[in-house]
């Protein structure tokens, strides 16, 4: 799943995006098999760039949704040099 919004900042125009996708993760046990076997993982993007990826283990889709929003709308901000 993947969204995008276009954000004005001053003169410069920041495109932020998010890709949601799920990924396989090892259980907690020594035999691997307690816990979830998957996770969601969100790359969050500007200007087509992958500028922070997020692994989100036992936390529900509708989390990581509530993230990529908090993320396009500007409330998520990144210290990068």
């Amino acid at each position: 799943m993947q969204f995008n919004m276009a954000r004005q900042t001053g003169e410069r125009k920041r495109m932020r995006m998010a890709n949601i996708r799920k990924a396989q993760c090892a259980g907690d046990g020594e035999s691997g098999s307690q816990g979830p076997d998957s996770m969601y993982v969100v790359d969050l993007m500007e200007n087509g760039q992958v500028v922070e990826t997020r692994n989100l283990p036992g936390k529900s889709r509708q989390y990581a949704v509530d993230l990529v929003e908090n993320w396009e709308s500007g409330i998520i901000q990144l210290l990068v040099d």
